[in-house]
């Protein structure tokens, strides 16, 4: 009896620190999510009035985050205002070790891996994020003015923001006091590099519209009914911000290469030739590479496939009252029959940056359609088909 008793009350407790827990970092996750694109347009324009309220925003939600204090101690360092408070509480949470970490980290090839496993320890900041860069480029900027003397603990902090060197924790000694606030000149050649930087963000977190065109074949096989054919489709693509690509669309495949099949109509097989396939579905990618140039992204696709049978009728309907007591006069429509099967494919493809958000990108795919599934196909069709496209992103 004990022993439930005690289960019960550990599952009671485990209970009352998980889900607040659960609730905290989601709360957290999206604060930062909905403030890194203000913080960094209000930092790249040093626009520093209007950085406090969002990071107090961030504090509410996350408490004291390595970011918010490292942006914090910026902000005092260019006002020519104390730092050394914050100095202070930067070093003695450790976040100096977790920035020379957050760097180590950013330098991988897999650096978008690495984050989308543990977004917790890096406090659901993206690696490589342009806040990084507009950081880095002020601490520079600060360290080369002549029109800041700066202590020897914001030497060494600066050292650190702008990366120049991987710094174990410094003893801070005491602050000047504050001199005439004056903003540092930031370096031209540094400057566009940040404003590249910022382009390339942006031009990422835009969604693609990417026409395709290319070959559709099956893999193999012997007397197939379809042979390789033309394939053009267009499609919608989520933002290249994030490691998960989404997909959707349509592509139409132009049957001119195939052989007749039998399809079961009214209860009479009929001899039937396809003018087009179609396929509408989509598909989620992980970017496995990724330096904005070249992209890498494996492609998993789901869908449905549909096989024109040439064969439709008109439907008719009369004229009628609805439920309200309206009239509402018949009509005809056409009715098109086709087989209908799932569409299930792997690809492959690889993308190369034009200018801008604009890529051209080829895609190798292997896909499965059972055409079986539908009940009124009479003929055996072939399952298996490979596809090579050449397509844009604009």
């Amino acid at each position: 009896m004990n022993r439930y008793l005690l289960l019960t009350l550990y599952s009671i407790i485990s209970f009352v620190y998980i889900v607040p827990s659960s609730f905290a970092q989601e709360k957290c996750e999206a604060t930062l999510k909905n403030s890194l694109e203000p913080l960094t347009i209000a930092l790249n324009g040093n626009q520093y009035e209007t950085l406090m309220p969002l990071l107090a925003d961030i504090e509410r939600s996350c408490g004291p985050t390595e970011l918010s204090l490292r942006i914090q101690i910026l902000k005092l360092i260019i006002a020519k205002e104390s730092s050394s408070h914050a100095i202070n509480k930067y070093l003695e949470m450790h976040f100096d070790e977790q920035l020379i970490k957050r760097f180590q980290d950013a330098e991988r090839e897999d650096y978008a891996y690495q984050y989308e496993s543990n977004k917790v320890q890096y406090n659901y900041f993206p690696l490589r994020h342009p806040i990084d860069l507009l950081i880095k480029t002020r601490a520079k900027a600060l360290l080369l003015s002549q029109s800041y003397k700066l202590s020897d603990s914001e030497i060494d902090i600066l050292n650190l923001f702008s990366n120049e060197e991987l710094l174990k924790k410094q003893v801070v000694e005491s602050i000047a006091p504050p001199l005439i606030k004056e903003e540092p000149v930031i370096q031209e050649e540094e400057q566009a590099e940040t404003e590249l930087e910022l382009e390339e963000y942006y031009n990422k977190s835009k969604l693609g519209f990417l026409p395709y065109i290319g070959i559709y074949g099956p893999l193999g096989g012997k007397n197939t009914t379809f042979g390789t054919n033309m394939s053009l489709g267009f499609t919608v693509m989520s933002s290249l911000k994030k490691s998960f690509i989404f997909e959707g669309g349509f592509k139409v495949r132009i049957n001119s290469n195939d052989r007749n099949f039998d399809y079961n109509y009214d209860n009479q097989t009929e001899s039937v030739n396809a003018n087009f396939s179609l396929f509408f579905g989509g598909s989620v990618g992980y970017k496995i590479y990724d330096n904005t140039k070249f992209i890498i992204i494996p492609k998993l696709n789901l869908g449905i496939d549909m096989i024109d049978t040439g064969i439709s009728e008109d439907v008719y309907t009369d004229d009628y009252y609805d439920g309200y007591g309206d009239y509402n006069y018949g009509g005809s429509s056409k009715k098109l029959y086709t087989v209908n099967t799932m569409h299930l494919g792997l690809s492959l493809a690889t993308m190369r940056q034009l200018k801008g958000k604009n890529y051209i990108g080829l895609e190798a795919g292997y896909h499965y359609t059972p055409y079986q599934w539908d009940s009124k196909l009479m003929s055996a069709i072939y399952n298996h088909y490979g596809s090579l496209e050449l397509f844009f992103r604009f």
